[in-house]
């Protein structure tokens, strides 16, 4: 069969050279040489690249005196920094920035203050790595928020089970939830999370263990996310099995990031 679950009455996996238990992934994870395993592999068609985003939107402020959000006036993304930067500069010159719903507040900026919008956009700094710029301007009892962004995105990455891209490598050692589902009708079948251990031709998450042909279809896109299609026969949907990385909090050391 090209999809088999198996577990011991220990709720744990058999390793396949020794048939001892394998050793739980928690304690691996205080073993030096097991961290240093753990390390997220490479592929060069796990290509990553750049998405630069201009944001800008009208804010109000709550009644604690705090600016929030209260429409959006423009998102696009771009391939560069320059080219983000030169339209985002375009952008605060035409002086238009859209309200709906009837308010008094201006849409379209005097010369001078569209001067002062663009002084303040040039000297704003960011953090350099997700956040490049980001400017608060009040207009009246509003006020203009303009930022750049950047994210690092992977392409999507279509492969077999046993090719060396296949994408869910790229989550091995990772905490993971997999999701096991027939798309439509969408019914989940099983659910399970833990860190990913991968092998030539199985994936284990926790105590769920599967395997796979080495020919099995796999999509996704690299340090994100990865499906494993296992075909069940002629016109039926093929068995999904979902692997995504479990998002850590901000504060947890342990957050998986690309090469």
């Amino acid at each position: 069969m090209s999809a088999i679950t198996r577990t011991n009455n220990r709720g744990t996996t058999p390793d396949s050279d020794t048939g001892r238990d394998a050793q739980p992934r928690h304690e691996q994870r205080h073993d030096p040489a097991a961290r240093s395993a753990a390390t997220l592999p490479t592929h060069p068609s796990w290509r990553f690249q750049d998405r630069f985003e201009l944001w800008a939107d009208w804010l109000e402020r709550d009644s604690g005196g705090h600016w929030k959000p209260h429409q959006s006036v423009l998102q696009r993304s771009f391939r560069t920094r320059e080219d983000t930067l030169l339209h985002a500069e375009r952008f605060i010159s035409r002086g238009d920035f859209p309200m709906s719903g009837g308010s008094a507040t201006p849409v379209t900026l005097l010369r001078n203050r569209r001067d002062a919008l663009l002084a303040a956009f040039r000297e704003a700094e960011g953090d350099g790595v997700t956040l490049i710029r980001e400017v608060i301007f009040p207009v009246g009892e509003y006020a203009l928020s303009l930022k750049v962004t950047r994210e690092r995105l992977a392409d999507p990455i279509r492969a077999t089970f046993g090719s060396a891209a296949n994408p869910l490598r790229s989550l091995a050692g990772q905490p993971v939830k997999l999701t096991v589902l027939i798309e439509h009708p969408y019914d989940v079948l099983e659910r399970a999370s833990g860190h990913l251990d991968l092998g030539d031709r199985a994936a284990q998450v926790g105590a769920h263990t599967q395997e796979f042909a080495p020919g099995t279809p796999v999509t996704g896109v690299p340090y994100r996310h990865a499906t494993v299609s296992v075909p069940r026969g002629l016109l039926k949907k093929p068995l999904l099995y979902r692997y995504e990385v479990v998002e850590p909090g901000p504060e947890d050391p342990q957050a998986p990031t690309g090469p």
